[in-house]
């Protein structure tokens, strides 16, 4: 078993909603940093169906959403984008991700929570009708969120709390944090665990987060997770 990590970087800003041409820009960068190379599918989370990446862009600008996963790649990307492994006896060329998933679309979908920190859903959206919105039914698409909610005539987002443990409290980069989003970039290192884990959970490779937020159109926060 043992314990495994994902980096969660997603688009912290309740008004934004992605364009038609934001997953190819997020897939451009992630050719760049060779972090997304090979595409392993591209879902439909409406209709829980395959779709082609063309299709999939605009899926994200007028649907509830898309799921994008790219293989997992090795060595020296890893390196380049997490810094050296928390483990010394790891060679560079040791490194690896499992996957990287990108997640666009209307829909609002809830921060998975952890044993460091519960996303705690305070209020679900409320409808133009005055009506609490119910979670979609469908299962959370590799469990990178908790649920998700419809933003069609939508009156208010979601309130969700950040409850952070005592001993993740050195982790987090951030003071508040929104707890939902629209848009998010989640890469799995598995039991690759970089070194920045037992400090602050943000990415050594700032220009890539930097560029992120640019391709994205929009502010970013990051969330680590061990599980």
């Amino acid at each position: 078993m043992g314990i495994e990590y994902r980096h969660f970087l997603v688009v912290d800003d309740a008004n934004w909603r992605p364009s038609a041409d934001t997953a190819a820009r997020v897939a451009k960068l992630l050719a760049e940093w060779s972090i997304g190379t090979e595409l392993v599918e591209a879902v439909d989370l409406s209709r829980r169906e395959n779709v082609s990446f063309e299709e999939a862009g605009a899926l994200a600008a007028s649907g509830p959403g898309v799921a994008l996963r790219y293989r997992g790649v090795k060595a020296a990307p890893v390196a380049a984008l997490a810094g050296p492994s928390n483990y010394a006896s790891v060679r560079p060329s040791d490194r690896y991700t499992t996957e990287t998933v990108l997640i666009l679309g209307n829909d609002y979908r809830i921060q998975h929570s952890s044993d460091s920190i519960f996303f705690d859903l305070v209020s679900p959206p409320l409808a133009v009708n005055g009506q609490q919105l119910a979670p979609d039914e469908a299962e959370p698409y590799r469990y990178i969120y908790s649920e998700s909610f419809s933003s069609d005539y939508v009156l208010k987002p979601p309130v969700v709390r950040a409850q952070v443990e005592g001993f993740a409290r050195k982790n987090i980069d951030w003071t508040e944090c929104l707890g939902f989003w629209r848009g998010g970039l989640v890469i799995d290192f598995g039991k690759d665990l970089p070194g920045f884990v037992e400090s602050v959970h943000r990415l050594p490779a700032r220009a890539f987060v930097e560029a992120l937020q640019d391709v994205f159109r929009g502010p970013v926060v990051e969330i680590g997770e061990f599980y």
